[in-house]
C-alpha cells in the first residue's frame, strides 16, 4: 500500500497508513444491558403490519362509494352536524381496526414465530411506542382510504386503485426489500412512502432503542399526510355538493 501511495499520491504521509479513514458510533439493542443482534422478524412484524393497516383504504373507500350510490351520504350530510364530525366518525371506526390488526401481527411475532424455528419478537419495553407508531400509521391509512372514497365514482375504480397503490407504495417503501438495498434512484422515492415513515419509526424502537423524540418526526409526517388527505377530501365533497 505503501508504494502505491508513493506513485499515485503527492501527500508527505501515505495515506493507508493513518489509523481510521472514518468514525462510526454503532447503536446495538440490548435487554438487561445485554446486547442482543437484530433479526429478520424485528423487519418482517413491523413491515407486514403496515402493509396489512394500509389494506384497510380498501374496504374503506368501497364504502364511501356505496354510501354516495345508496343515498346513504346525502342523509349523512343533511344532519345537524359539521361533515368533519362524519369523517372522524369513519376514522374512529377504521382505526380501531387498523389497531386490533397491529396487535394481533405483534401477536403472532412474540407467540407463534418461536413456534415455527423463528426468533420470537421482543417487545419488552417497547410496546407502548410501537403504540404510539401503529395509531399514527392507521390514521394515515384511514385518511388515503377516506381521500380515495370520495374521489371515486364506482366500486369498481377504488378497489382495483386503493389494492394497487397500496402494494406500490408498500415496494417503494421497504416493506419487502430494505430501502438500503434498493438502488439509489428507489432510495429517494421510498422517502415519499407513508409505509417508508411508518416502517423508519418501529426500528427506532426495535433496533435503535429510540423513544418519542426519535420515532416524532416519522409520526409527524403520517399525521401530516392525514390531515392533508382528509382536508382535500373534505374541499373535495363541498365543491362537488356545490356544484
Amino acid at each position: 500500500y505503501t508504494t502505491f501511495q508513493e506513485q499515485l499520491g503527492e501527500g508527505d504521509e501515505p495515506v493507508f497508513e493513518q489509523e481510521s479513514f472514518i468514525s462510526f458510533k454503532e447503536i446495538v439493542p440490548t435487554i438487561d444491558n445485554k446486547e442482543i443482534l437484530p433479526n429478520s422478524v424485528q423487519h418482517n412484524v413491523p413491515a407486514w403490519t403496515l402493509f396489512a393497516i394500509f389494506f384497510i383504504v380498501v374496504p374503506l373507500s368501497i364504502n364511501i362509494v356505496k354510501e354516495k350510490s345508496q343515498g346513504t351520504h346525502v342523509r349523512l350530510i343533511t344532519n345537524p352536524v359539521p361533515y368533519a364530525i362524519v369523517i372522524a366518525g369513519k376514522t374512529a371506526t377504521y382505526l380501531v381496526i387498523c389497531i386490533i390488526q397491529f396487535y394481533l401481527m405483534v401477536a403472532v411475532g412474540v407467540f407463534l414465530f418461536p413456534h415455527i424455528g423463528l426468533p420470537a419478537l421482543d417487545i419488552s419495553g417497547k410496546l407502548f411506542l410501537m403504540s404510539i407508531v401503529a395509531v399514527f400509521a392507521g390514521l394515515a391509512a384511514v385518511g388515503y382510504g377516506i381521500l380515495l372514497g370520495t374521489l371515486a365514482k364506482t366500486q369498481e375504480q377504488s378497489a382495483p386503485f386503493g389494492a394497487t397503490s397500496v402494494v406500490i407504495l408498500a415496494a417503494m417503501g421497504g416493506v419487502w426489500i430494505p430501502v438500503f438495498a434498493m438502488p439509489k434512484i428507489m432510495q429517494f422515492f421510498a422517502h415519499i412512502s407513508p409505509m417508508n415513515w411508518g416502517l423508519n419509526a418501529f426500528y427506532d424502537v426495535l433496533l435503535r432503542n429510540g423513544g418519542i423524540l426519535e420515532i416524532l418526526p416519522d409520526i409527524s409526517l403520517l399525521f401530516l399526510f392525514f390531515i392533508i388527505t382528509v382536508t382535500i377530501a373534505i374541499a373535495y365533497d363541498k365543491k362537488k355538493r356545490a356544484v
